[in-house]
């Protein structure tokens, strides 16, 4: 199932299309399954390297190099996305934490017992 999806999303990638679920999904699958990333490889040197050819002739062609590059990228992303997201929830809960006893607080000075 993991390689369908991973198929599914190639052109999704290679047009910068994929939203960050699916994209820490994928480059995660990219670095496990070497089939996948063998068919992901073939399908952005084609479909990149048409694409400059039809903009300018004397373009780069380091495509494999590039590949690589945007991968590792799209994986330093999505770790610093899921820190932040984890940071975001340490924060809230901390927030919350200090709300809960702020009404506690309040209620046993509102009620005298303190």
């Amino acid at each position: 199932m993991s390689c369908i999806r991973f198929q599914q999303n190639i052109n999704k990638f290679i047009k910068s299309e994929l939203d960050a679920e699916d994209m820490d999904f994928f480059v995660g699958h990219a670095k496990k399954c070497r089939e996948c990333y063998d068919e992901l490889e073939i399908n952005y040197i084609i479909n990149v390297g048409l694409e400059r050819i039809e903009k300018d002739s004397k373009a780069s062609f380091d495509l494999k190099g590039e590949l690589e590059r945007k991968l590792k990228q799209l994986e330093e992303k999505a770790d610093r996305l899921y820190k932040f997201n984890v940071y975001n929830k340490i924060v809230c809960i901390t927030a919350y934490t200090c709300m809960v006893a702020v009404i506690i607080l309040s209620m046993f000075d509102f009620l005298g017992i303190f």
